[in-house]
């Protein structure tokens, strides 16, 4: 995609303030999926993502956070953000939270 209609894209998603079609946007960027990789920007759209409410960016934020993936490794805002996704159901935040719990038992 050309960088032009590229950032017009992105201007339009966040515009949107869609928390659902912020985070597909990031996960495209974090992986590379339709557009050419960059970390910083899906940190950047997977923050806002989480801001807006949405469960999905809350967790992959927390997996970043958790280790280190383009942030400082910061356990305490991982679990904080896994919280956050847990209490609308996401699975796999709730793994985490599982997981992480039954270690320090």
């Amino acid at each position: 995609m050309a960088k032009r209609q590229e950032e017009k894209v992105l201007a339009a998603v966040l515009a949107s303030e869609d928390g659902d079609a912020i985070a597909r946007l990031a996960e495209g960027y974090y992986y590379g999926r339709g557009r050419e990789k960059n970390l910083r920007t899906a940190l950047q759209l997977w923050e806002r993502a989480a801001a807006l409410g949405n469960a999905e960016a809350q967790y992959y934020r927390g997996v970043c956070c958790f280790y280190g993936d383009g942030v400082p490794r910061d356990k305490e805002a991982a679990f904080r953000l896994w919280e956050q996704a847990a209490e609308q159901g996401h699975v796999g935040a709730c793994r985490s939270l599982e997981t992480l719990r039954g270690r320090k038992s």
